[in-house]
Formats: structure tokens, C-alpha cells, sequence
């Protein structure tokens, strides 16, 4: 019986040799490639460009305003923001009164920030992606990539526009979120404010803390960008001494002289104080609503 002959593998569809049937062969496999699957999808150019405009606009004043708490977002899939502010209402004694006082607080959060960084595969590949000046110039220049986007031809524009515009409210979502993490503080400022008819300036990294000087007594384990008081160095660079486990100064030559730090304690605010001599030891976290009503029903028992 004779061998059989190998079928020849039917591969990539031939794409037509004439000019504009192969422009017509290009833009139906991109038309294809940016249709949405979902029902009633608005594909009219005139709208989704409006829209994507004040998104882009909106997008880029949240993204100013959130970029100054971001440390870094110059590498990584992620972005840390910070704020400083005040967390916690306590009660204390404080001799023969009772004090309730708040303190500075600083608090950091962690965002991924992808869709700011990378096209989606649904728009990836069609047009050179831009990027914003430096120092963030790993985000990619959105506006920049809509205005290329405009210059498709109109059977093409239709699709992109819907997925682009999608991307885009992903990116105000998660902006979006960042700001509201952000604006949080500024909440629990107004809500100590009103509770206890005063006024409270927002926290910075400039006036948080006050510095205390303290002889270290530290162990091995010291927080390691402390710079000590006697030579300046960071806390790594001073000897550990093998009996003890502590660092000493190297500008010391006698014995036993150990590294020496500052110790920072907060500023603490009074907001109201009772002359009362009762015992009460409580501490209110007014992020919370409950923690909150609690705080109001402590206040009116302490003014009857």
C-alpha cells in the first residue's frame, strides 16, 4: 500500500496583494480586535471623546494633588502614600484632672498603580505609548495617547474609544481611592474640631514630632537610620560590642560608651480638660462611627 502524502498545513490566511483591498484586510482584523462583547455599547465618537476629555482632566488634578503623598513611584507596581493627622481621641489623668488630648499620627498605605504604568492588551500594540516628564516618567502620558489615538481611521476609532474609555475609569477609580484614603485625616480634623470647638492644624513631617534627647539604651536591634548624637553616624557604622550586644561610639576610646540616640515623642494636643480626679484610662479610634458615638455619649457624661 503506498504511503499516504502529508497534508500541508493550511497556516496564516493568505492577506490580498492589492493596496487597498490590503488596507481593508488590516482594518477589518483591527475592528475585530476592538469590538466589545458587551450589549448596547455606545460607540458614538462624539460622546465617548467628550467623556474621555473630562475623565483625562479630572484624572490629572487628582493625580496632582495624590503625588505629593507618593514615595516610591519611581519603580515598582505599587505606589506608598502618606499622611499625617490625628487617629485617636485619649483620656488620661493627669494629676487631679482629667485630660482628653490627641497626638500627631503618621500612617502609610500601599496602592498598586499598573493601569497608570501599562497599556491593557486591549490597547496595547496599535500606537507608541508616551510618557509623562520626569520625574514621572514612568507613567504613561494619557492625554497624549488619546490625542494619537484621534487620528484612526473612523471604523477603527469607534471600538477604541470604548475600551480606552474603560481604562480610563478604571484609572479615576483608583485614583479616586487614593484621594479618599488621603482626605481621611482631614475628616478626623473636623471631626475633633467640631466635637471639642477647637482648631487643629494638619500634622507635617515638619512639626510632628518633637525631639527629646535620651542616653540610648538600646539594644542590637536599634532602628537603623537613628544617626547618633555624639558622632553622627548611623546606628549600622558603630562597633557591637561582643558582651553587651551594644554599639558603641567610635569617638570615644574609653570602654563600655555606648551609641546615643534621639528619642521622638509625640506632640500632645489637650482639648478639654475636667477637673475630676476619677480614674478613666480610654482611648477612641474616630475613623470609626462607632468610636465616635461612644466619644460624644463620654463627653456629655463628663459635662452633667
Amino acid at each position: 500500500m503506498p504511503p499516504r502524502k502529508k497534508r500541508k498545513s493550511a497556516g496564516a490566511p493568505k492577506e490580498p496583494e492589492e493596496p487597498l483591498d490590503f488596507v481593508t484586510h488590516i482594518r477589518e482584523k483591527a475592528q475585530k480586535r476592538f469590538a466589545s462583547r458587551r450589549k448596547n455599547v455606545n460607540y458614538d465618537i462624539e460622546q465617548n471623546v467628550r467623556e474621555i476629555r473630562a475623565l483625562l482632566n479630572i484624572n490629572a488634578e487628582i493625580f496632582g494633588r495624590v503625588i505629593d503623598s507618593a514615595s516610591n513611584y519611581g519603580s515598582g507596581e505599587s505606589v506608598t502614600l502618606t499622611r499625617h493627622g490625628f487617629d485617636v481621641v485619649k483620656v488620661r489623668q493627669s494629676g487631679e484632672s482629667t485630660e482628653f488630648i490627641t497626638e500627631p499620627a503618621c500612617s502609610e498605605d500601599t496602592f498598586p498603580i499598573n493601569a497608570l504604568l501599562h497599556l491593557p492588551n486591549n490597547l496595547n500594540g496599535v500606537l507608541v505609548v508616551q510618557y509623562q516628564a520626569a520625574p514621572f516618567n514612568n507613567f504613561i502620558d494619557y492625554n497624549a495617547f488619546f490625542r494619537s489615538a484621534l487620528m484612526l481611521h473612523d471604523d477603527i476609532l469607534e471600538p477604541f474609544l470604548v475600551k480606552l474609555k474603560d481604562h480610563v475609569e478604571s484609572i479615576h477609580v483608583l485614583l479616586g481611592e487614593m484621594e479618599s484614603w488621603l482626605v481621611e485625616s482631614q475628616r478626623k480634623i473636623e471631626f475633633i474640631e467640631t466635637t471639642f470647638d477647637t482648631k487643629l492644624e494638619t500634622p507635617s513631617p515638619d512639626h510632628l514630632l518633637v525631639e527629646e534627647i535620651s542616653a540610648c539604651n538600646c539594644p542590637s536591634d536599634h532602628y537603623g537610620l537613628t544617626a547618633c548624637l555624639f558622632c553622627g553616624e548611623y546606628f549600622q557604622s558603630h562597633t557591637r560590642d561582643a558582651a553587651s550586644g551594644h554599639r558603641l561610639c567610635c569617638q570615644f576610646n574609653y570602654p563600655g560608651h555606648r551609641f546615643r540616640c534621639k528619642k521622638r515623642v509625640p506632640k500632645i494636643h489637650i482639648l478639654k480638660k475636667y477637673d475630676d480626679a476619677g480614674k478613666f484610662e480610654k482611648t477612641f479610634q474616630i475613623a470609626t462611627e462607632s468610636d465616635q458615638a461612644k466619644l460624644r455619649k463620654f463627653l456629655e457624661y463628663m459635662d452633667s
